[in-house]
C-alpha cells in the first residue's frame, strides 16, 4: 500500500491561495476550506453550502447556511414531534392543534406542521458577511429560548 503524495508545488500553492484571502473575508466562512481530489486544499469562491446536525436539549436540530450575494441564509430546524391521527387519539390531537394555533408571532422562532402531522420548529435569519460557528450557536439560542415555554407545552401531549 502506497500513500499519494501531493507534489510540492501544489502544496506551496495551497498556501500561497490561503495567504492570500483579503482581510475583509476573514474570518474564512464555513465550508469555504476545502480539499481537492488531489488533496490540495482550497478557498471555495464563492463560499459552498453547508449542513449541520447538532442536539440542544434533546432535540436534533439541522442547519443549512447558503451563500446570497453579501449575505448567507441560514436555516435551522428542529423535529419535535407527530401530531397523531383523530382515530389515534383524538384529545391529544385537538389538544396540540390547539396549543400550536395558539402560539403568536415569534421574532426568532415559528412552528410548521408538515405534512399534516409533523411538528417543526423553524427559524431562518440572514446574516451579512461570513456565517461562523457562533453565528449559528446564537440564533439557535435565541430560537430555543423564544420556543421554549411551548415546548413544555407541547411535550405533555407528544
Amino acid at each position: 500500500m502506497s500513500a499519494v503524495s501531493v507534489p510540492l508545488v501544489a502544496r506551496l500553492d495551497a498556501i500561497h491561495s490561503l495567504a492570500e484571502v483579503a482581510p475583509e473575508s476573514l474570518p474564512i466562512g464555513m465550508n469555504a476550506i476545502f480539499m481537492t481530489p488531489e488533496g490540495v486544499l482550497g478557498i471555495a469562491k464563492p463560499p459552498r453550502s453547508s449542513r449541520l446536525r447538532f442536539v440542544v436539549e434533546g432535540l436534533p436540530f439541522n442547519a443549512a447556511v447558503s451563500p446570497d450575494g453579501e449575505e448567507a441564509v441560514c436555516q435551522i430546524w428542529a423535529e419535535v414531534g407527530h401530531i397523531p391521527y383523530t382515530a389515534q387519539s383524538p384529545d391529544r390531537r385537538r389538544n396540540l392543534l390547539t396549543i400550536l394555533g395558539g402560539i403568536g408571532d415569534l421574532k426568532h422562532a415559528r412552528f410548521v406542521v408538515q405534512e399534516g402531522q409533523k411538528i417543526l420548529l423553524f427559524s431562518e435569519s440572514r446574516i451579512g458577511g461570513h456565517v461562523r460557528p457562533e453565528d449559528l450557536a446564537h440564533q439557535t439560542m435565541l430560537m430555543v429560548q423564544e420556543a421554549r415555554p411551548f415546548l413544555r407545552l407541547l411535550a405533555e401531549y407528544l
